[in-house]
């Protein structure tokens, strides 16, 4: 996939493609092709999650994860890295892994998703964007 800095839809997936894409920008302004983006306007995107894939490219540990010990339980049952992500936020997306109810890795993923619920894993508005502070496996609500 090649990214095109004057593709909108290339915009806004995640901060690696946004930097790919301004460096982009950044040549083609040196090379006189555009004109110059104003240096006063405040760029503020709103990224999506990583998806688990880029995450774990990107990062040596998956401590820096909002959702650590989630993603971590998922992962190590052997769930996709995508999937594990976004079960880690708290979707319930068990689609991702099959469609077959009786799929055994399916349920597995079911039972560890309703553990951490039933531990309120996840914060109730949601709007924290980061793992409980005061959260320990194994707590009990």
């Amino acid at each position: 996939m090649t990214l095109d800095y004057r593709n909108p839809n290339d915009w806004g997936r995640s901060p690696l493609t946004d930097s790919a894409l301004r460096l982009q920008q950044l040549l083609a302004e040196a090379s006189g092709d555009i004109e110059p983006v104003d240096p006063d306007v405040e760029e503020t995107f709103d990224y999506p999650t990583f998806t688990g894939t880029e995450f774990l490219a990107t990062h040596s540990t998956i401590d820096d994860h909002p959702y650590a010990a989630a993603f971590g339980q998922f992962l190590g049952n052997g769930i996709d890295p995508d999937a594990a992500n976004l079960l880690a936020h708290g979707q319930n997306r068990f689609d991702l892994i099959s469609d077959d109810l009786d799929s055994p890795l399916r349920q597995r993923a079911t039972r560890i998703y309703d553990r951490f619920v039933e531990m309120n894993y996840w914060p109730d508005d949601d709007e924290s964007g980061h793992e409980p502070d005061n959260f320990t496996w194994g707590e009990q609500p």
